[in-house]
């Protein structure tokens, strides 16, 4: 045993060949060595269970006095580099065999490649090492065979490898490639090395492949024989799809699955099996996969049905460091159902989203970047079922390229803009937009000398000139032939010139500004005095009687002239406006005081009479040939683009005393006494609340009309309740004159006929809440620390009854409630009415019943006017480990969606067991109504 255990342990090279002795050696026999005949230590050595330490130190290296090293000769056929073995428990030498047995985390360490076990035996002689791992006292397999050398890793029941021929046999392996598991019974790993890497390979015999990490899998692919190349590809023969150990009728012939680190092309499996009593049996989102490059992807997919129903996706994502980034969308889809005459119709959409961010360190004066958002033909609810795309009324897009001028005092962009109601179906599309402005500039500001600070230099110029085109239509025509023809085209400058004055307590700010519009097209009409007469007959008793007869005396028609007509107003002014403050100081609690600020305002403008015929803005025609007196002024400037410029025909000159008052309510509240502020000198700040955001009133009072000089007085004022959960909007219309039967207002004075100055037009009141877990934390989190422990049962321990709120709030953390309340009151000639305009209430989100179980509401509501559930979408999902089983349903639209299928984003998403009701069956077979 002390030959044994003096052996240093840990590193076998080739033994040191001395030099050759001069004497011969002596006749006498030397006798054998009795340790030398005990029999071989075999593999069925008990498991040495007390380990101890050496208590001896290995001895220093010899110290040589300066003469040469022995020269070591390699033997040939010899390992690449030593060999490194370590063993918790204990190691045993076998001498005779060439042989050690590391018994207990033993691990065994040579170029690159790591080996553990419970039980490894090293044969130097063969260069072989042999592992294995062992069971416990429940047969449980513990410190089982790992495998690493830098590219592949395996466990292993039992492992035999080969350090010369860089060759292993393994019993029931594990192979991991990214995500999939790869476990056979029996395989042959073949390593080939290289000057620079080197290459693993493993045959299997009769293994399944999955992404279970269970160690019974719940589902894989079965086959034979499997070839297994490390980080790139896995490559089965004959293989049958297996759940829970049971072979399903789903075989594969030959299969190919990348296993790549990274971004690798690849086919994409078909998530969604289904059959359609209205489009067929078919399959979505089946495709291909493009790493087009380190900084962009693209994915191509497609849903396919046997009765040509069809869809064609592009997905793809794309990110440069500090540069840009951004993403993109587009569908088409062309949906071929029957109505119920038995006629095919086919529904065509199209759907393009498109999002791009421009880093800001990318370009210090060029941006470009914007949002797109555009469908056709309803696409989105056609093709989609969650209440995101179901609920969306309106869509807008803004893509817009700025750049900037170093130095310079302007900028130009180039945009496009669009706007969407699904609703109505119109489509505006403003593309291009071109927009250059002006920094304010100060043009009588001296230059290179300091300002005097004269009354001039205040004054300000400011420029904008925008040009762009506009195409309008539905969604279902607005790229036709018909809409593009209609296309409009003009521009828009605008010159702004104003100043800043103080007097006093008083600001003064005089302005003047000029605006000028580019048309290419005018309208003008003209009467045909034609008499139009249209009777409306019926056949009675085989002869044709007029029921009615509608005449007309004459029709105006409408022609379109092509050439530039320029559009120019101006208008000049001057306000005054100044600040009023009012504080209430009080002592209640911790309120300190109530503060009133007011901004009184007035204002004198003047604008021209654009209806003069000098301007040739207006036209006027007849409209009935019965009476030469009976006309109609209309604006040579069609509707369309830049419509809202027109000046009004009813306007006139404008000489207004405009007025308005502003103001704000707010409240100083004494900061809580927090010791530890006070302890480190800091002392408490007070917190500012506005009590009320904002009142406004507003009006004018016009010199130049002839009659009904005061306009209506106008009321809004905004703010929030209950600690910011509710946002209220108010607003009312008030009236100085009187209305006729026709709600037509005339030159009497409410004061006059009522005895009070003004009459009730209308009134609007909106409230909007939005209740949260957060929010609701947020305003009682005081309250609740200031009464901590009290009101505690006495049986039950400190802050046992907050964890357990904090956790039934925690379920519902991404969860919340939306009301909406909107009241409307308007007065008439004859009635006044008051009624609830809007009442909707919605819920949405998740709520985590158990780590496994999920409930989701996608939006779900009750609408109290209409008395009837909002659109509601309601889902349940369960986690089962590397399945996922859920349920959706849409109840309005008569659909829903059953599936049982392996969690998605892995290579197995065609194993999917779906049961659904999609939108195609639900509106043909009057499942929905009202699409």
């Amino acid at each position: 045993m002390f030959l044994l255990t003096a052996l240093p342990a840990g590193v076998f090279a080739q033994e040191l060949q001395p030099p050759a002795d001069s004497l011969p050696p002596p006749a006498a026999v030397l006798p054998v060595d009795s340790l030398l005949s005990v029999p071989p230590l075999q593999r069925s050595l008990p498991v040495d269970t007390f380990p101890l330490a050496d208590s001896l130190r290995p001895a220093a290296a010899p110290v040589r006095d300066g003469r040469p090293e022995p020269e070591v000769k390699i033997a040939e056929g010899g390992l690449d580099g030593p060999v490194d073995y370590t063993a918790r428990d204990s190691m045993i030498y076998d001498l005779e065999n060439q042989r050690v047995y590391l018994y207990g985390g033993a691990q065994i360490k040579y170029t690159g490649v790591d080996l553990t076990a419970a039980y490894i035996e090293f044969d130097w002689k063969n260069n072989t090492v042999r592992a294995k791992g062992h069971r416990d006292l429940l047969g449980r397999w513990q410190e089982m065979p790992t495998f690493s050398d830098g590219t592949q890793n395996l466990q292993a029941q039992e492992f035999l490898y080969n350090f010369e021929t860089n060759k292993a046999v393994i019993y029931e392996v594990l192979t991991t490639q990214n995500d999939l598991y790869v476990r056979g019974e029996q395989a042959k790993l073949i390593r080939t090395e290289t000057d620079t890497s080197h290459t693993d390979v493993i045959y299997n015999k009769n293994a399944i492949f999955t992404t279970c990490d269970h160690p019974e899998p719940h589902f894989g692919v079965r086959s034979r024989k499997q070839k297994v190349i490390a980080d790139k590809v896995v490559v089965v023969g004959p293989s049958n799809v297996e759940i829970m150990g049971v072979p399903t009728p789903l075989w594969l012939p030959f299969g190919f699955f990348p296993v790549t680190k990274g971004k690798s092309t690849g086919l994409i499996f078909p998530q969604t099996y289904e059959y359609s009593p209205a489009w067929g049996f078919g399959f979505r989102n089946v495709g291909w996969y493009f790493p087009i490059s380190e900084y962009m992807n693209l994915q191509l997919t497609t849903d396919i049905y046997l009765k040509g129903t069809y869809r064609l996706r592009a997905t793809g994502n794309y990110n440069r460091r500090y540069k840009y980034n951004g993403r993109f969308f587009f569908e088409f889809s062309d949906l071929r159902n029957e109505d119920p005459t038995g006629n095919f119709v086919r529904d065509r959409a199209v759907q393009l989203t498109l999002s791009h961010k421009q880093d800001a360190k990318a370009h210090p004066s060029r941006n470009i970047g914007g949002n797109i958002d555009i469908q056709t033909n309803n696409a989105r609810s056609r093709n989609y079922n969650d209440a995101e795309n179901v609920l969306a009324t309106d869509l807008s897009s803004n893509f817009t390229y700025r750049e900037s001028f170093p130095g310079k005092p302007y900028n130009l962009s180039v945009g496009l803009t669009h706007s969407q109601n699904t609703q109505s179906r119109d489509v505006t599309i403003s593309f291009p937009t071109v927009n250059f402005q002006t920094q304010t500039l100060y043009p009588f500001k001296p230059k290179g000398r300091p300002s005097q600070d004269k009354w001039y230099e205040k004054v300000t110029l400011t420029y904008r000139g925008e040009a762009r085109s506009e195409l309008r239509g539905k969604d279902t025509t607005i790229f036709r032939k018909e809409s593009i023809e209609n296309i409009q085209f003009g521009a828009r400058h605008d010159i702004t010139s104003d100043a800043s004055f103080k007097l006093g307590y008083f600001n003064i700010n005089p302005r003047i500004s000029y605006d000028e519009v580019w048309y290419f097209k005018t309208q003008e009409k003209y009467f045909d005095p034609t008499l139009v007469i249209v009777d409306d007959t019926a056949t009675i008793d085989g002869e044709l009687v007029v029921l009615s007869s509608d005449t007309t005396f004459g029709t105006v028609t409408d022609s379109i002239n092509f050439g530039f007509k320029p559009l120019r107003k101006f208008n000049t002014g001057v306000n005054i406006d100044t600040k009023l403050f009012g504080t209430l100081p009080l002592k209640l609690g911790r309120l300190k005081g109530v503060r009133h600020v007011v901004t009184p305002s007035i204002g004198l403008s003047y604008t021209p009479d654009y209806t003069r015929e000098g301007w040739g803005y207006f036209n006027s025609v007849r409209t009935d040939s019965r009476d030469p007196e009976l006309m109609e002024t209309y604006s040579v400037f069609p509707n369309g683009l830049y419509s809202g410029e027109r000046p009004s025909s009813t306007a006139g000159q404008q000489l207004l005393l405009t007025y308005r008052l502003s103001s704000f309510v707010e409240a100083k509240v004494a900061a809580k006494r927090d010791t530890t502020q006070t302890s480190r000198g800091a002392p408490p700040k007070d917190r500012i609340i506005r009590l009320l955001r904002r009142l406004d009133l507003d009006g004018n009072y016009n010199f130049a009309a002839d009659s009904l000089k005061f306009s209506t007085l106008r009321l809004s004022a905004n703010s929030t309740l209950f600690g910011g959960l509710t946002s209220v909007i108010l607003s009312a219309t008030y009236d100085f004159y009187e209305i006729n039967e026709k709600g037509n207002r005339i030159e009497q004075f409410v004061w006059d006929t009522r005895g009070k100055p003004l009459r009730f037009v209308d009134a609007r009141a909106s409230f909007s809440t939005t209740l949260t877990v957060k929010k609701i934390r947020d305003i009682f989190s005081g309250g609740a620390a200031a009464t901590s422990g009290q009101g505690r049962s006495p049986a039950a321990p400190p802050g046992r009854r907050s964890v357990q709120e904090e956790g039934l709030l925690s379920v519902f953390e991404n969860f919340n409630i939306r009301h909406n309340l909107v009241l409307q009151g308007q007065s008439t000639a004859t009635v006044d009415t008051f009624f609830v305009q809007t009442n909707v209430i919605t819920l949405n989100g998740n709520v985590p019943l158990t780590p496994a179980w999920r409930v989701s509401v996608g939006s779900f509501g009750y609408d109290f006017v209409n008395k009837k559930v909002t659109f509601p979408s309601l889902s349940i999902s369960r986690d089962l480990h590397c399945w996922n089983m859920g349920l959706s349903w849409q109840p309005s639209r008569g659909t829903y969606a059953f599936f049982l299928r392996v969690d998605p984003g892995s290579i197995f998403d065609f194993i999917n067991i779906p049961y659904q009701k999609g939108n195609q069956d639900a509106f043909f077979s009057g499942g929905f109504s009202g699409f």
